[in-house]
Protein backbone atom coordinates (compact mmCIF):
# COMPACT_ATOMS: atom_id res chain seq x y z
CA UNK A 1 0.00 0.00 0.00
CA UNK A 2 2.65 2.11 0.57
CA UNK A 3 4.22 1.33 -2.57
CA UNK A 4 1.61 2.91 -4.50
CA UNK A 5 1.41 6.01 -2.47
CA UNK A 6 4.62 6.91 -3.74
CA UNK A 7 4.34 5.94 -7.10
CA UNK A 8 0.79 8.36 -7.37
CA UNK A 9 2.84 10.79 -5.46
CA UNK A 10 6.17 9.99 -8.17
CA UNK A 11 3.16 10.47 -10.98
CA UNK A 12 1.31 13.57 -9.76
CA UNK A 13 4.67 15.52 -8.99
CA UNK A 14 5.89 14.59 -12.68
CA UNK A 15 2.59 15.35 -14.02
CA UNK A 16 2.82 19.53 -12.22
CA UNK A 17 6.53 19.42 -13.51
CA UNK A 18 5.20 18.50 -17.19
CA UNK A 19 2.39 21.07 -16.77
CA UNK A 20 4.85 24.05 -15.79
CA UNK A 21 7.19 23.30 -18.48
CA UNK A 22 4.61 23.35 -21.03
CA UNK A 23 3.28 26.36 -19.89
CA UNK A 24 6.46 27.80 -19.78
CA UNK A 25 7.37 27.14 -22.98
CA UNK A 26 4.49 28.50 -24.11
CA UNK A 27 4.93 31.50 -22.41
CA UNK A 28 8.47 31.70 -24.46
CA UNK A 29 6.41 31.31 -27.82
CA UNK A 30 4.05 33.86 -26.76
CA UNK A 31 7.15 36.37 -25.78
CA UNK A 32 8.87 35.94 -29.10
CA UNK A 33 5.67 36.37 -31.05
CA UNK A 34 5.38 39.77 -29.68
CA UNK A 35 8.65 40.65 -30.42
CA UNK A 36 7.78 40.13 -34.21
CA UNK A 37 4.40 41.48 -34.07
CA UNK A 38 3.40 44.67 -35.59
CA UNK A 39 3.13 47.71 -33.75
CA UNK A 40 1.36 50.47 -35.39
CA UNK A 41 2.35 53.43 -38.02
CA UNK A 42 4.47 55.85 -37.55
CA UNK A 43 4.70 58.84 -40.00
CA UNK A 44 8.43 60.59 -39.66
CA UNK A 45 8.21 63.48 -41.38
CA UNK A 46 12.02 65.08 -42.16
CA UNK A 47 11.10 68.80 -42.21
CA UNK A 48 11.82 70.91 -45.30
CA UNK A 49 13.96 69.49 -48.14
CA UNK A 50 14.89 69.74 -52.08
CA UNK A 51 14.67 73.98 -52.66
CA UNK A 52 13.68 74.84 -49.29
CA UNK A 53 16.72 74.05 -46.60
CA UNK A 54 15.07 76.05 -43.83
CA UNK A 55 17.45 76.84 -41.31
CA UNK A 56 21.13 77.71 -41.86
CA UNK A 57 23.46 76.78 -38.96
CA UNK A 58 26.39 79.19 -38.22
CA UNK A 59 28.85 76.09 -39.07
CA UNK A 60 27.06 76.52 -42.34
CA UNK A 61 24.80 72.97 -41.61
CA UNK A 62 21.43 73.04 -43.47
CA UNK A 63 18.26 72.27 -41.60
CA UNK A 64 17.08 69.74 -44.24
CA UNK A 65 20.13 68.16 -44.05
CA UNK A 66 20.18 67.55 -40.57
CA UNK A 67 16.20 66.66 -39.98
CA UNK A 68 16.60 64.20 -42.37
CA UNK A 69 19.72 62.42 -40.84
CA UNK A 70 17.70 62.35 -37.56
CA UNK A 71 14.75 60.81 -39.11
CA UNK A 72 16.76 58.14 -41.17
CA UNK A 73 18.23 57.05 -37.93
CA UNK A 74 14.89 57.19 -36.41
CA UNK A 75 13.48 54.75 -38.85
CA UNK A 76 16.38 52.33 -38.33
CA UNK A 77 14.73 51.86 -34.26
CA UNK A 78 11.23 51.50 -35.31
CA UNK A 79 11.05 48.85 -38.21
CA UNK A 80 13.88 47.41 -35.88
CA UNK A 81 11.39 46.97 -33.55
CA UNK A 82 7.95 45.79 -36.09
CA UNK A 83 6.84 49.26 -36.68
CA UNK A 84 4.91 50.38 -40.24
CA UNK A 85 7.13 53.53 -41.03
CA UNK A 86 5.70 55.99 -43.58
CA UNK A 87 8.77 58.73 -44.63
CA UNK A 88 7.24 62.28 -46.05
CA UNK A 89 10.55 61.97 -47.72
CA UNK A 90 13.74 60.06 -47.69
CA UNK A 91 16.42 61.94 -49.58
CA UNK A 92 16.59 65.95 -50.65
CA UNK A 93 13.49 66.31 -52.25
CA UNK A 94 10.64 68.59 -51.97
CA UNK A 95 6.98 66.61 -51.29
CA UNK A 96 5.30 69.58 -53.18
CA UNK A 97 3.66 70.54 -56.70
CA UNK A 98 7.36 71.39 -58.27
CA UNK A 99 5.42 72.55 -61.41
CA UNK A 100 3.97 75.93 -60.11
CA UNK A 101 5.23 79.10 -60.64
CA UNK A 102 6.45 80.61 -57.45
CA UNK A 103 8.51 79.83 -54.33
CA UNK A 104 5.43 80.31 -52.26
CA UNK A 105 3.37 78.44 -53.79
CA UNK A 106 5.40 75.40 -54.01
CA UNK A 107 5.56 75.61 -49.91
CA UNK A 108 2.36 75.95 -49.29
CA UNK A 109 1.65 72.88 -51.98
CA UNK A 110 4.41 71.02 -50.05
CA UNK A 111 3.13 71.69 -46.53
CA UNK A 112 -0.17 70.59 -47.50
CA UNK A 113 1.32 67.35 -49.16
CA UNK A 114 3.02 66.35 -46.16
CA UNK A 115 -0.53 66.56 -44.23
CA UNK A 116 -2.08 64.89 -47.41
CA UNK A 117 0.20 61.63 -46.30
CA UNK A 118 -0.99 61.69 -42.55
CA UNK A 119 -4.15 61.61 -43.60
CA UNK A 120 -3.94 58.88 -45.76
CA UNK A 121 -2.50 56.87 -43.38
CA UNK A 122 -5.23 56.56 -41.00
CA UNK A 123 -4.53 55.21 -37.84
CA UNK A 124 -1.00 56.62 -36.52
CA UNK A 125 1.58 58.59 -35.17
CA UNK A 126 3.71 61.90 -36.72
CA UNK A 127 6.51 62.71 -35.95
CA UNK A 128 8.18 65.64 -37.29
CA UNK A 129 11.78 66.24 -37.18
CA UNK A 130 13.06 70.08 -37.01
CA UNK A 131 15.86 72.39 -36.10
CA UNK A 132 14.96 75.77 -34.01
CA UNK A 133 17.14 79.01 -35.04
CA UNK A 134 17.40 82.42 -33.26
CA UNK A 135 19.04 85.67 -33.78
CA UNK A 136 20.79 85.39 -30.61
CA UNK A 137 23.37 82.45 -30.30
CA UNK A 138 23.21 81.98 -26.41
CA UNK A 139 19.91 80.01 -26.93
CA UNK A 140 19.96 75.77 -26.81
CA UNK A 141 18.37 72.60 -26.01
CA UNK A 142 15.06 70.61 -27.76
CA UNK A 143 11.61 71.74 -27.44
CA UNK A 144 8.94 69.86 -28.77
CA UNK A 145 5.46 70.74 -29.85
CA UNK A 146 2.52 68.99 -30.01
CA UNK A 147 -1.13 69.14 -32.21
CA UNK A 148 -4.27 70.35 -29.54
CA UNK A 149 -6.68 68.43 -32.07
CA UNK A 150 -6.20 64.82 -29.77
CA UNK A 151 -5.07 64.86 -26.04
CA UNK A 152 -2.28 62.66 -26.38
CA UNK A 153 -0.42 64.76 -28.51
CA UNK A 154 0.51 66.17 -25.12
CA UNK A 155 1.86 62.90 -23.47
CA UNK A 156 3.75 61.94 -26.26
CA UNK A 157 5.17 65.51 -26.08
CA UNK A 158 6.11 65.09 -22.85
CA UNK A 159 7.49 61.47 -22.98
CA UNK A 160 9.97 62.57 -26.26
CA UNK A 161 11.46 66.10 -24.17
CA UNK A 162 11.71 63.65 -20.82
CA UNK A 163 13.71 61.34 -22.79
CA UNK A 164 15.85 63.99 -24.79
CA UNK A 165 16.55 65.53 -21.36
CA UNK A 166 17.52 62.55 -19.71
CA UNK A 167 19.51 60.79 -22.28
CA UNK A 168 21.10 64.26 -23.84
CA UNK A 169 20.15 67.48 -22.40
CA UNK A 170 20.11 67.37 -18.76
CA UNK A 171 20.12 71.02 -18.61
CA UNK A 172 17.52 71.60 -20.83
CA UNK A 173 14.25 73.50 -18.77
CA UNK A 174 12.30 74.39 -21.95
CA UNK A 175 9.05 73.42 -21.93
CA UNK A 176 6.38 71.03 -24.34
CA UNK A 177 4.03 73.93 -26.61
CA UNK A 178 0.97 73.70 -27.77
CA UNK A 179 1.04 74.06 -31.90
CA UNK A 180 -0.47 77.49 -32.88
CA UNK A 181 -1.80 78.33 -36.55
CA UNK A 182 1.75 78.82 -37.65
CA UNK A 183 2.42 75.45 -37.62
CA UNK A 184 0.20 74.22 -40.37
CA UNK A 185 0.90 70.62 -40.28
CA UNK A 186 0.55 69.95 -36.23
CA UNK A 187 -2.66 73.01 -36.54
CA UNK A 188 -4.41 70.91 -39.35
CA UNK A 189 -3.23 67.24 -37.88
CA UNK A 190 -6.35 64.79 -36.28
CA UNK A 191 -4.06 61.99 -35.25
CA UNK A 192 -1.53 62.31 -32.49
CA UNK A 193 1.32 64.18 -33.68
CA UNK A 194 4.62 66.05 -32.46
CA UNK A 195 6.97 68.50 -33.71
CA UNK A 196 10.76 67.64 -32.67
CA UNK A 197 12.90 70.99 -32.93
CA UNK A 198 16.23 69.10 -31.61
CA UNK A 199 18.44 72.18 -30.53
CA UNK A 200 19.81 75.45 -31.77
CA UNK A 201 22.05 75.44 -35.14
CA UNK A 202 22.50 79.69 -34.22
CA UNK A 203 24.38 77.83 -31.11
CA UNK A 204 27.62 76.92 -32.68
CA UNK A 205 28.09 74.40 -29.95
CA UNK A 206 25.07 72.74 -30.50
CA UNK A 207 25.18 73.01 -34.41
CA UNK A 208 28.35 71.59 -34.47
CA UNK A 209 26.92 68.52 -32.19
CA UNK A 210 23.64 68.08 -34.69
CA UNK A 211 26.61 68.02 -37.80
CA UNK A 212 27.64 65.10 -36.21
CA UNK A 213 26.69 61.18 -36.84
CA UNK A 214 26.83 60.07 -33.42
CA UNK A 215 24.77 62.79 -32.06
CA UNK A 216 21.83 62.88 -34.82
CA UNK A 217 22.27 58.59 -34.12
CA UNK A 218 21.92 59.71 -30.00
CA UNK A 219 18.93 62.35 -30.27
CA UNK A 220 17.07 59.73 -33.42
CA UNK A 221 17.30 56.93 -29.90
CA UNK A 222 16.22 59.46 -27.36
CA UNK A 223 13.14 60.43 -29.69
CA UNK A 224 12.16 56.78 -30.30
CA UNK A 225 13.18 55.85 -26.67
CA UNK A 226 10.08 58.78 -25.32
CA UNK A 227 7.86 56.78 -28.20
CA UNK A 228 8.02 54.08 -26.59
CA UNK A 229 7.78 55.28 -22.89
CA UNK A 230 4.35 57.22 -24.44
CA UNK A 231 2.89 53.71 -25.60
CA UNK A 232 3.90 51.78 -22.39
CA UNK A 233 1.94 54.71 -20.43
CA UNK A 234 -0.81 54.56 -22.99
CA UNK A 235 -1.48 50.01 -22.16
CA UNK A 236 -2.95 50.75 -25.82
CA UNK A 237 -2.06 49.28 -29.29
CA UNK A 238 0.08 49.71 -30.79
CA UNK A 239 2.16 47.47 -28.01
CA UNK A 240 5.51 48.37 -26.82
CA UNK A 241 8.09 47.10 -24.51
CA UNK A 242 10.70 47.83 -22.58
CA UNK A 243 12.87 45.34 -24.37
CA UNK A 244 12.92 47.32 -27.28
CA UNK A 245 14.42 50.66 -26.14
CA UNK A 246 17.51 51.63 -27.77
CA UNK A 247 20.83 52.53 -26.85
CA UNK A 248 22.29 56.49 -26.87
Amino acid sequence: MKRKFWVWILFLGSLALFAAQTLQAFGVVAFHAELFEKKGTIVLDAGHGGEDGGAVGVNGVLEKDVNLAVALELEKHLKLNQFDVIMVRDGDLSVGDQSLGSISARKKSDTKARLRMVEEAGDCILISIHQNHFSQGKYSGAQVFYSNNREESARLAESIRKSIVDSLQPENKRENKAAEENIYLLYHCQVPAVLVECGFLSNPEEAQKLSTGVYQKDMAAAIYNGLLDYLKSEKTPPDSTASGLANP
